[in-house]
Parts: C-alpha cells; sequence; structure tokens
C-alpha cells in the first residue's frame, strides 16, 4: 500500500452555537461552546487514516498547547514522528455555527507557519515514488513541498483552501490532483463563479493538462476528472446538516485514500460522498468523520443512485 504524508494544518477548534452569523457592530450571545481538534490538514489526516490509509502527518503545533492534537493523531493511528513542536502556540480557529449548520472561521496560523525547508527535506527523505503528499493551504512552504515531492516523484493532491490569488503562483502543474470548488476553480481560470461545472472541468485542464480534477460543489455532489478520462459525476446524499465544519475534509480523506488503494474511481467517489453525508450530521469536526465500516452501511442502506452521467 502507498505511504499517504499529509503535511498539514493542525488547530485548536473553538466552536460557537449562534442564531446567525454575528454582523458588523453586533455583539451576539452563543448558545453554547465547544472546543474540539481541527485544522484541514489534521481533519483529513483522520479521515484518510478512518477510511483505511498508511498515514504519517507532518508539520507543527505548539510546545505549549499542542499534546492535545498530537494525543488525536495517535488516537487515530496516524503516525507523528515527523510532527515537530514550536515555541511558537498552535493554530486555532473561531468557528460560527448557525441554526441550519452552516459555519464561517476566522483561522489563526500559529506554528502551522513555521514549517522549514530542513523539516520538508528530512520528512519526505523517508517517502518515496508513488507514494501520496496531501496539502492544503494552511500552512507555510507549500512551494518548496511540491518541487520536492514532485522531483521524488510523489502523487501531490492539493486542496487549494484558504484560496488566494498567490496560489497561481505555485507549481500547480506538478500536482497530481487538484481539489477546488466552485469559487476556487472559477477564480484560477478567470470565469464568473456561476460557470456550468462541466465548462469549468474543461477550463482547468486545459490550463493544467496533466493534473486530475475534483470539483466539489456543496448540496449538488462532485466531479472527478482524471487525466485521459471522462468525468465521473457524484450527486449528494441527501441528509440533515448539523455541522459542515468537516464535510469537504471527510470526502477529500476518503477519496485519496481509495484511489490510493487502488479502489474504482466511481466507487471511490461514491464512498467519499457518503462519508461526507454522514460526517455533516453529527457536530465537531475530527469526532463528525466516520469510520469506513458506517460509510460502506451507509451505502447499502441507501436506496438512491447518486452516480449520474450530469449533475
Amino acid at each position: 500500500m502507498a505511504k499517504i504524508l499529509n503535511y498539514g494544518s493542525l488547530n485548536i477548534d473553538y466552536v460557537y452555537e449562534v442564531p446567525h452569523f454575528v454582523t458588523p457592530g453586533e455583539t451576539l450571545q452563543s448558545k453554547g461552546r465547544s472546543i474540539f481538534a481541527g485544522g484541514k490538514g489534521l481533519n483529513q489526516s483522520v479521515a484518510l487514516a478512518r477510511a483505511g490509509g498508511d498515514v504519517y502527518h507532518a508539520g507543527a503545533v505548539g510546545k505549549a498547547d499542542g499534546q492535545f492534537l498530537i494525543n488525536v493523531l495517535t488516537e487515530n493511528k496516524i503516525n507523528s514522528d515527523f510532527l515537530k513542536q514550536r515555541d511558537e502556540a498552535s493554530g486555532h480557529t473561531i468557528i460560527q455555527v448557525d441554526d441550519n449548520g452552516q459555519n464561517c472561521i476566522i483561522l489563526y496560523g500559529g506554528s502551522n507557519q513555521t514549517i522549514t525547508t530542513e523539516d520538508i527535506d528530512e520528512t519526505l527523505s523517508h517517502f518515496e515514488k508513488g507514494d501520496y503528499l496531501v496539502l492544503q493551504n494552511e500552512t507555510n512552504n507549500i512551494e518548496c513541498m511540491i518541487n520536492k515531492a514532485y522531483e521524488k516523484g510523489l502523487k501531490v493532491c492539493f486542496n487549494v483552501s484558504p484560496y488566494s490569488d498567490e496560489l497561481l503562483k505555485l507549481p500547480l502543474g506538478k500536482c497530481s490532483y487538484l481539489i477546488v470548488n466552485e469559487i476556487e476553480g472559477s477564480s484560477m481560470v478567470s470565469k464568473p463563479a456561476d460557470t456550468d461545472p462541466y465548462e469549468l472541468i474543461d477550463e482547468l485542464t486545459k490550463k493544467y493538462p496533466n493534473s486530475s480534477f475534483v470539483l466539489t460543489l456543496g448540496s449538488r455532489g462532485s466531479i472527478l476528472k482524471q487525466v485521459g478520462c471522462d468525468p465521473i459525476s457524484c450527486k449528494s446524499f441527501k441528509v440533515q446538516a448539523v455541522d459542515t465544519t468537516a464535510a469537504g475534509d471527510t470526502f477529500l480523506g476518503y477519496l485519496i485514500t481509495n484511489l490510493a488503494t487502488g479502489m474504482n474511481p466511481a466507487l471511490a467517489i461514491k464512498c467519499a460522498t457518503a462519508a461526507s453525508a454522514l460526517a455533516v450530521q453529527t457536530k465537531g469536526a475530527t469526532p463528525s468523520i466516520p469510520k469506513a465500516n458506517a460509510v460502506l452501511d451507509f451505502i447499502k442502506k441507501s436506496k438512491v443512485d447518486v452516480l449520474v452521467d450530469k449533475l
């Protein structure tokens, strides 16, 4: 089995339950507060592992507050040998979750922004051609990670979130998989956000012909376009959302593990979609990520054929 290295963020999430998102000048009383381990990187590592992947997490946490995050990795059988501890505080987020289960997030990078070239070289020396590298835009030195992993023959999977136009300066053509939502994808090719998703996929693959794309479309579903293959479209399972915080990370983790273990791409995206549907029905980030047996049970019980010709 290919090893999966996630060079990713780890955050302490402070989640506030609110009737609506706070507006400028407003002081809003929250209905509850919870503290969870999170960060797109950590969430994705947990999803990768619960899907059955051989997962290694690299990055950095604070010496004073990071043990909580390390414990979560250990509990989920994720190797943390390449995780550094810094004097800088761990990253954290402030998350508002409204009555409809939607969220908005403020992010502080903290120790996630302290990764050095030496850290990257030392970590990558333990991986080889055919292994996977998973990245998100919540750490520093992304360009170095992409270049060095590409040189070693790793399959780079880059989730371009949080998005900024600065990302276009990165060597994105060296990524095996680029995972984008509609807004991110349209920004990458200077198209309106309401561009037809299949037209958007065409534009993205023209710009980055050596990269496969995963285009996520929120409640409508997602499209997987691998190099040299027709798009695979998967609509979402209809469920009652409680908290969407880790929905995208769960989807990505399951999809990459499934592909890394050789699963049929259509089944891989279906399983990832099912995992995401389960995740949104539970509060919190990592606590909401389901295990593989729960995902398979959900698919067996579902009467809906989510694989479609077109969304």
